[in-house]
């Protein structure tokens, strides 16, 4: 599929902060971005611990399509897609498991948990045995990788390394999940639920705006106490399209619970290990859809299921060994804020779903530019936080980025390479920080 190339230009200024909202509602670019963004981006599918074992799987979808992820008898992991060879039918229902094979319920064509096709109803008598189970298996993701425990897939085979991809973000990622000894784990139970919306704009509000915060969740915010300011944090910008906001300094006014306490004494033995990083209440988008709430230890995912309706799938991350009731207070507490019907969450699903009523409707509000103009011009470097880096809480160089590296897939056939001297993944930060595993 082709859209001319100066439409989507003359949608996406990103330099100028000047986005045209047609890129949130049309058919024709929701289907491009399933080929040249979910097609070729690195997309989370799992965490290891939600497949520890030989044969444990879990559904999940990269972009519209659904895919499998096994762990595999010798601890590799495999990725393909749920879909028989057949008829297109589902080859698993179930979301998570353990099994050595999947049965479609279609016909019967029946696969191993490495996707070989090893059992064909009727063989001899239906294809005269003359059907080939070995070109038949089911389709594998190119390639599926891992970083510090966080599983990824491309269906891209010339797509660079994950490392790569993720950049700098690594030295972000490490803040949250690289400062225990024992690792960390998502417990079991994913919210699900979905938005009348584009899921961009959930990706660029996890990229850097936290300008809505103190309008859309001012009564939470005063609930849980007092409210920031522009000079308590900064926001980075990373050139892959990945970007981060955050504060310096955490409340403590909880920490009287079990799970304050626990968190006060993780983050002692955290600031050991990454310095700054732990002091940080962060939130995240890796480009395109991965997202986290590290201060909720919260992941998620931005599922698209059309132009204007997308799924969140979020999950809690603890560390393996927090205490039972902290873990359990952790989760309690993720779902209170940012779950389905969280006192935070609903100020995000109602702005999202009555932006995209607004898109799907209307005909003069898609000719209506958007402002994206907050913090031009105010880029600068830090010496220890990578990236491009703006000293307030508050500013859309995370959606600027974000854009650009959109228009860059969008409009590139093959895979939108930075160049050398943009990159932010060869900085001295992401050496610190660790490779991909």
């Amino acid at each position: 599929m082709t859209i001319d190339t100066d439409y989507l230009t003359s949608l996406v200024d990103w330099k100028n902060g000047i986005i045209g909202p047609e890129i949130f509602v049309s058919d024709e670019i929701y289907k491009l971005e399933q080929e040249r963004i979910f097609g070729r981006s690195w997309l989370f599918l799992a965490h290891d611990t939600m497949i520890p074992n030989p044969h444990d799987f879990y559904a999940t979808y990269m972009g519209g399509d659904p895919v499998l992820v096994v762990r595999q008898p010798d601890g590799s992991v495999k990725a393909f897609l749920n879909v028989c060879r057949h008829r297109g039918m589902r080859v698993c229902r179930a979301e998570e498991g353990n099994s050595r094979s999947f049965m479609c319920t279609y016909h019967g064509w029946t696969y191993d948990s490495a996707g070989s096709l090893v059992g064909v109803p009727s063989l001899a008598e239906a294809y005269e045995n003359k059907l080939s189970l070995e070109d038949n298996g089911l389709v594998q993701v190119a390639q599926v990788d891992s970083y510090k425990g966080l599983i990824f897939g491309n269906f891209d085979p010339t797509a660079p390394p994950l490392g790569e991809y993720l950049g700098d973000l690594r030295y972000y990622i490490d803040g949250w999940v690289d400062h225990v000894d024992g690792g960390v784990e998502v417990l079991p139970g994913a919210i699900k639920w979905t938005i009348d919306a584009n899921w961009k704009l959930a990706a660029e509000q996890f990229a850097g705006d936290t300008y809505h915060a103190s309008t859309s969740h001012l009564s939470s915010l005063l609930a849980f106490g007092p409210g920031f300011e522009a000079k308590d944090g900064a926001h980075v910008s990373l050139r892959e399209g990945h970007g981060e906001s955050f504060l310096f300094e955490r409340n403590t006014r909880f920490e009287d619970d079990p799970l304050g306490q626990y968190n006060q004494r993780k983050r002692e033995i955290a600031r050991e290990r990454v310095g700054d990083r732990a002091d940080m209440v962060a939130n995240f988008n890796a480009f395109p859809n991965f997202a986290g709430l590290p201060g909720s230890a919260n992941l998620r995912v931005w599922h698209p299921k059309g132009p204007n309706k997308f799924e969140i799938w979020s999950y809690t991350l603890v560390e393996k060994d927090a205490p039972e009731e902290a873990k359990r207070a952790q989760q309690i507490s993720a779902s209170f804020t940012e779950g389905a019907a969280g006192v935070v969450e609903t100020d995000d699903g109602e702005n999202w779903g009555m932006i995209g009523g607004i898109l799907e409707q209307g005909h003069q509000s898609r000719k209506m530019a958007w402002n994206y103009e907050m913090g031009l011009g105010s880029e600068t470097s830090h010496p220890e936080l990578p990236g491009e880096y703006h000293d307030s809480f508050f500013g859309e160089a995370g959606q600027r980025g974000f854009y650009r590296r959109w228009l860059e897939f969008m409009t590139t056939e093959s895979w939108p390479v930075i160049p050398e001297h943009e990159r932010t993944g060869t900085s001295v930060h992401a050496v610190v920080a660790g490779g991909a595993e």
